[in-house]
């Protein structure tokens, strides 16, 4: 995970999505317009652990992504979206942070001991410093384990891709280019992850992710951490004044519970992106649903968490 590249060159024309029942790619051609594609995902081609993405069937994967990507013709250097409960995403304080990347790191590592059950020298960490106008900074990071990542970097590499950034569903939807005057407060749902961030300023100042149920009882969970998330921002935070809710979800009927939840609160406008502009083919556009295709559009438009 390249942070750098995040910050440093202009969007990607060819971004991918992974998950555990599918593969799609979009790469964006001005002259011709976008095109996607899609594959489904053999049992048994990723594994998860305790901290997200634990292996990776590199020779599977890498057979799936050759016919994708001579199909639509992407790019040798890519952006790969994963699911956000593929890595671990934390805010850290920096204050008294070292500015040094090297030794950022080493204390990240020291700092993460605490909260993962693995030891810190076998993950991968990616840091992006958040300096707010008026608020302190924070460093935005993700971690993963380092053989994980390795093992999906070979294979695309396999199918002659680079892929110069990963990054989890939650960060790609704080990326979406919106005016830095707006406070966004993004609501993200998976099958067993729900997440939440706060943009303001230009920079991610809130975090926050629960595991959810495995069967049932889903939308109590949502619903608790939104209230309580809610009131943090207004009255810990001290964000006032109108905020634009974002609500991204893989199960449509808790997507609508949610909306109706933030509707009810004041100074809250609510937006369900669909992300269909990105896959002309309305019918797989239909299969794959907003949840995949709204945080590669945010890449592919390129803003800056």
């Amino acid at each position: 995970m390249n942070w750098k590249t995040l910050f440093s060159t202009p969007p990607p024309a060819t971004v991918w999505s992974l998950d555990g029942q599918t593969v799609v790619v979009v790469h964006r051609d001005r002259k011709s317009g976008d095109r996607c594609a899609a594959v489904n995902v053999p049992q048994g081609l990723f594994e998860l652990g305790p901290v997200g993405l634990r292996g990776v069937d590199v020779q599977r994967l890498t057979d799936l992504l050759v016919p994708l990507q001579e199909l639509i013709k992407g790019a040798r250097r890519a952006a790969v979206v994963v699911p956000t409960h593929w890595v671990r995403c934390f805010l850290v304080e920096a204050e008294d942070l070292p500015r040094r990347r090297e030794d950022l790191q080493e204390v990240l590592r020291w700092r993460l001991k605490k909260l993962l059950p693995v030891a810190p020298t076998n993950l991968r960490i990616a840091a992006s410093i958040q300096n707010p106008m008026g608020a302190e900074r924070h460093v935005l990071c993700s971690a993963a384990p380092e053989k994980a990542l390795s093992q999906l970097e070979s294979a695309f590499e396999g199918a002659g891709i680079s892929p110069g950034l990963v990054l989890p569903r939650i960060f790609a939807l704080a990326m979406e280019p919106t005016p830095s005057a707006v406070t966004r407060v993004i609501v993200q749902q998976e099958i067993s992850m729900s997440s939440m961030a706060v943009v303001a300023d230009g920079a991610v100042r809130l975090i926050k992710t629960k595991p959810l149920p495995q069967s049932g009882g889903s939308w109590g969970g949502a619903e608790r951490e939104i209230s309580l998330a809610m009131s943090y921002i207004r009255n810990t935070m001290a964000i006032g004044g109108a905020v634009d809710a974002v609500v991204s979800t893989t199960d449509e009927e808790l997507g609508r519970s949610m909306v109706g939840l933030l509707e009810g609160l004041p100074d809250v406008s609510v937006r369900v992106p669909e992300g269909r502009q990105i896959c002309p083919d309305a019918q797989l556009a239909a299969t794959l649903g907003s949840a995949r295709l709204v945080p590669m559009a945010a890449v592919l438009d390129g803003g800056a968490p």
